[in-house]
């Protein structure tokens, strides 16, 4: 299927089209805004294949968690297209797309994306099965369970360095590894499971939107104002 591919979930972007020809992959890591830019990196990748934006059979997106502004723009701007199309969008959690993007590793996976306010969205996988959860922690949260592995914990994903160093300075007898390829382009990961989930579960529901995890500043923001006035 001809797939167009989109995440800026992370200060990294990445795009990537994947036609019966051809396959093209951007990482974008730097001066990237999602809101003024990711179009024109789409057309760019459309005009380079001779492809045509009708022509695509499948949108895939990382649906979150990750930055709120990244998440919104790019769930609506393919939610665009495939409305005015007719093309199907598919969208796929965040941490799933990091942890797939390793490959092939015996151990505990982890996958994590600096949060900030002193946390990290971060999730663990053994052998295809979820031992954490996608969740919004910081090192002390997990350090319970990171203890109970015996083989080296890989830590992926853009913020793994930061995530280890936490660790590092709670217990440095925690068994962990830094992932060397990362951060790395998400693109054929992502792909590869919008492509899986579409063949078992079809296009997403209109009505379905990224996943934050945590509630944004503005929410936030909102929920003291009102407290404010309850209490005044």
């Amino acid at each position: 299927m001809i797939t167009l591919a989109v995440d800026t979930s992370t200060q990294i972007a990445s795009v990537a089209l994947l036609t019966e020809n051809s396959y093209e992959e951007r990482l974008i890591d730097g001066h990237f805004s999602p809101s003024e830019d990711l179009l024109e990196e789409i057309g760019k990748l459309l005009e380079r294949a001779s492809i045509k934006m009708q022509d695509l059979e499948l949108l895939a997106v990382t649906k979150g968690p990750g930055s709120f502004t990244g998440l919104r723009i790019a769930m609506s701007s393919l939610k665009g297209i495939a409305s005015a199309l007719s093309i199907p969008l598919v969208s796929v959690p965040t941490l799933s797309v990091i942890t797939e993007a390793v490959g092939i590793y015996q151990g505990a996976i982890l996958a994590v994306i600096d949060a900030k306010k002193k946390k990290f969205y971060l999730s663990m996988k053994k052998g295809g099965e979820s031992i954490i959860e996608d969740r919004d922690g910081n090192a002390e949260d997990i350090i319970p369970i990171l203890r109970k592995e015996t083989s080296p914990i890989l830590v992926t994903g853009p913020d793994a360095l930061l995530f280890a160093e936490k660790v590092m300075a709670i217990d440095d007898s925690i068994p962990l590894m830094i992932d060397s390829m990362s951060p790395r382009n998400l693109s054929r990961a992502l792909i590869t499971l919008a492509l899986e989930k579409y063949r078992m579960h079809g296009a997403d529901d209109i009505g379905e939107g990224p996943v934050y995890i945590r509630r944004s500043d503005a929410e936030e923001a909102l929920e003291r104002k009102m407290k404010e006035r309850q209490n005044g």
